[in-house]
């Protein structure tokens, strides 16, 4: 009996004029996403390749001497541009494209026995150059034709055009009666009509995928292995899950209420704030709430420092320059306790300043969640590799490959047997060079596993705004008189 109100039903749906339109609105607007990814994608990716170019010059031309590469380290470490921001764009633009790594504060110039030593601190990752996060830019917007345009509000808009009117325009026609007259129960005649609307919003969906996605194949644009492929395959679910709660919140309407008109008013004016207004007013009263001041003039890793280099110079650092003398001398020992601290302290408050932007967009992201629009934003954008979860795994991943870069310089100075072995001082390391190709590479790139770990929250959060709601509709179905 089921199947049959759901044949019944989507051979209605098929043969409809909504669903033409439909079909022709979404595979319109996944035709001008795809043609407006290929060229951006392109200048992106060469962008790209230009900075990974001059990365890898900047390594060769201090590889000449091992002590350069740690006063200089790797430089800027770049983002690279994932492959699906067709599906998902999102907040990319107002999120840092690198992380960038500088010298530890400025050089110092002591006296010592009336002879002038030069010191610079040592390559950390400072952050600098990120523009400030504020928690408006990362939340939805709709300024690009991507997947998330089109699964949030042209399918969430679609999927309430075609439940409308699925009980109450049935209630006034009268069909509904004749409908319970047979031998179905309600819960039947209800899952038939949400699995005939899903399967028919589902194909409209697929529609516009494949052709959106042959599109790219065809201009050489969409080169993508199995785990960017199975990432794809993890959007459409999401996508049909969203699509699914707005089935179910026009179902739950429908039967709340006798006329078609009611029913469409009431589900445009809850569209409207569910879609457009919850998560844009979230996001502006948000980013003005908590957000890290912005400190003009000296910076606190100036003071912290400025603090370190006293504590030091009453334990006499200014009174012996460090040597390569062996067995290390106490001033050399002094004098890298003094570096390594210093670096340790300015990376802390460095990462503490980045930290206090991120909680506080985390916060924000948390309250916005009460909107499905949102919720859908952040599952894509994670599975897609793009917006903010996806900036955090880059973050990790250049912490990470800092901490290996760190270790290399470590491993390459025991491997000289003139050196006298004390990191990070200039006397205290070798001088000699490197092997290029012996000095880890930053790679970055989209882990599968991380992609969906970040999706995982929003996935459960999208089924559970479905369960109550499609619960809620059939609670007011059974007891809706007919």
């Amino acid at each position: 009996m089921l199947w049959h109100v759901v044949k019944r039903e989507l051979f209605e749906q098929i043969n409809s004029l909504r669903f033409a339109l439909a079909m022709l609105l979404t595979v319109f607007l996944m035709l001008v996403n795809a043609v407006g990814h290929i060229d951006e994608y392109k200048t992106r990716q060469a962008a790209y390749g230009q900075q990974v170019s001059a990365y890898s010059a900047r390594l060769e031309q201090n590889s000449d001497n091992l002590y350069k590469l740690v006063l200089n380290g790797p430089g800027e470490l770049h983002k690279s541009p994932s492959p699906l921001s067709f599906c998902a764009h999102g907040s990319e633009n107002n999120l840092p494209k690198f992380a960038s790594g500088k010298r530890a504060g400025w050089g110092m110039r002591p006296d010592i026995n009336e002879t002038t030593y030069n010191v610079s601190g040592i390559w950390r990752l400072k952050y600098s150059g990120f523009p400030p996060i504020k928690a408006k830019d990362i939340f939805p917007v709709f300024l690009k034709i991507d997947w998330i345009l089109i699964i949030s509000s042209v399918l969430s808009f679609l999927a309430l055009v075609f439940t409308f009117d699925t009980i109450s325009g049935e209630v006034e026609h009268g069909t509904l009666r004749l409908t319970l007259s047979n031998s179905v129960a309600r819960r039947t005649v209800l899952t038939g009509k949400f699995l005939s609307n899903l399967i028919s919003l589902g194909t409209i969906f697929m529609s516009g995928v494949l052709v959106n996605l042959l599109l790219l194949y065809l201009s050489g644009t969409l080169q993508l292995n199995a785990q960017e492929w199975s990432r794809i395959g993890g959007i459409f679910v999401v996508g049909l899950i969203y699509i699914a709660v707005f089935i179910a919140l026009g179902f739950l309407i429908s039967t709340l209420v006798n006329n078609a008109s009611t029913s469409l008013v009431i589900l445009l004016l809850v569209w409207v704030i569910w879609v457009i207004l919850v998560p844009s007013m979230l996001g502006t009263i948000m980013s003005g709430l908590n957000q890290p001041s912005i400190r003009y003039g000296p910076s606190p890793v100036y003071f912290s420092r400025s603090g370190l280099q006293e504590r030091y110079i009453a334990r006499g650092l200014e009174d012996e320059a460090p040597t390569r003398e062996r067995p290390p001398t106490p001033a050399t020992l002094l004098w890298a306790e003094f570096l390594n601290e210093e670096a340790r302290e300015g990376a802390r408050l460095h990462r503490a300043y980045l930290n206090a932007q991120i909680n506080q967009i985390r916060i924000a992201r948390e309250i916005n969640r009460i909107s499905p629009t949102a919720i859908v934003q952040y599952a894509v954008e994670s599975l897609a590799g793009t917006g903010l979860q996806r900036h955090l795994n880059f973050l990790k991943n250049v912490e990470r490959y800092a901490g290996e870069f760190n270790d290399f310089l470590i491993a390459a100075d025991r491997a000289d047997p003139d050196s006298p072995h004390v990191p990070f001082v200039r006397e205290g390391m070798s001088d000699k060079p490197v092997s290029f190709e012996s000095i880890p590479k930053f790679r970055d790139q989209v882990r599968l596993e991380e992609a969906f770990k970040g999706a995982i929250l929003d996935v459960i959060l999208l089924v559970l705004f479905f369960v109550l709601l499609f619960a809620a509709a059939h609670v007011s179905f059974q007891r809706k008189e007919i």
